[in-house]
């Protein structure tokens, strides 16, 4: 590590080369003390935009800020870990390239750690609409929870009670950068390839930094915002959501199945998926309260039983053998 540097942000992104400009004009204006010496890795995964331009002319109003890594692997997974091999920063910062962080977000990173005494940390995720949102959509946290909205107002410490808020997302972390090499950083197995939204990468390394004895908390002062499209704010945006986190789930999913399988899909699960999108549907056509929650159930079971034919196929096709996978899918659980 240099002498001095105490901060690297890391920022994936892979072919939103628009989107990235936003979120590093929002770095470049950062406010920060005259003494603090952070940098700003820019990770390219695999895109075939003009992210390389973009990242270009950004490093050419603000010298000796921003480095550029190129990771061919795609998966954000992959370039965050390229990320943290090369950071230079005692602490690493994390957002994603649609979201713009506040003015003193850098700052607030390079301190909070040490000020609350812990090794990893998270903070609010509010949203930047570029239309008005949709009451039916305001009105739901579990679509908010999927837009990777967490406007939580009390400092916490973690863990908490499952299922509750708030939360600790990738759009805005903080960690000793030592704490993340101790467990060989994100697992690649989880997170967005390409333009599948898959998740959970950034929820395994909290769960597996509590595990390991590391100390995390959320503070509300560090705060960044998410910049919402037109376009994730209709219905079809959300099926489409739970059908990838389903499906990135089956991939991903190593344990043993339970009972006759059909092309890798427990028979258990073709039954409860026919059943349940009977149900669905009649909920649907007949306007009921939930309605859309159970067809979003429904879209996650179905991406996650596709998720289990496909690996099946894949490892057919590559001589592997039968794969492990669970019987049923697991606990739904929101992306982001």
């Amino acid at each position: 590590m240099s002498q001095g540097l105490a901060l690297s942000v890391i920022v994936a992104t892979h072919n939103r080369a628009a989107k990235l400009r936003v979120t590093l004009e929002a770095l470049e204006g950062q406010e920060t003390p005259s003494g603090l010496e952070w940098e700003v890795l820019v990770v390219d995964n695999g895109s075939t935009d003009h992210t390389l331009e973009e990242f270009r002319r950004a490093a050419m109003r603000t010298p000796g800020r921003f480095r550029y890594m190129f990771e061919p692997r795609l998966g954000k997974s992959r370039a965050l870990n390229l990320g943290l091999k090369v950071a230079r920063g005692g602490v690493v910062a994390l957002t994603d390239d649609d979201v713009s962080p506040a003015r003193d977000w850098v700052a607030t990173a390079a301190t909070i750690l040490d000020r609350l005494k812990v090794d990893g940390a998270g903070g609010r995720i509010l949203p930047r609409w570029e239309v008005e949102a949709p009451e039916w959509l305001l009105r739901s946290r579990r679509l908010l929870d999927t837009l990777a909205i967490m406007d939580y107002d009390k400092p916490t410490m973690l863990p908490i009670p499952l299922g509750t808020h708030p939360q600790v997302w990738g759009a805005n972390m903080v960690y000793r950068r030592s704490a993340l090499a101790a467990l060989d950083g994100f697992d690649p197995n989880l997170g967005p390839v390409g333009g599948r939204r898959y998740c959970s990468e950034d929820r395994d390394i909290v769960r597996r930094m509590l595990a390991a004895g590391f100390a995390m908390a959320y503070d509300p002062g560090l705060t960044v915002y998410h910049r919402v499209p037109r376009a994730r704010l209709r219905r079809a945006y959300f099926r489409r959501a739970m059908w990838d986190m389903g499906e990135g789930d089956a991939l991903a999913a190593t344990t043993p199945p339970r009972g006759r399988c059909i092309c890798g899909v427990p028979i258990r699960s073709l039954v409860f998926l026919a059943k349940f999108a009977v149900e669905s549907s009649l909920h649907s056509m007949a306007r009921r309260p939930g309605a859309f929650d159970q067809v979003l159930d429904w879209t996650y079971h179905a991406g996650f039983t596709w998720g289990l034919f496909t690996h099946a196929r894949i490892r057919r096709r590559e001589g592997q053998g039968p794969r492990t996978a669970p019987a049923t899918a697991p606990a739904i659980r929101a992306p982001h």
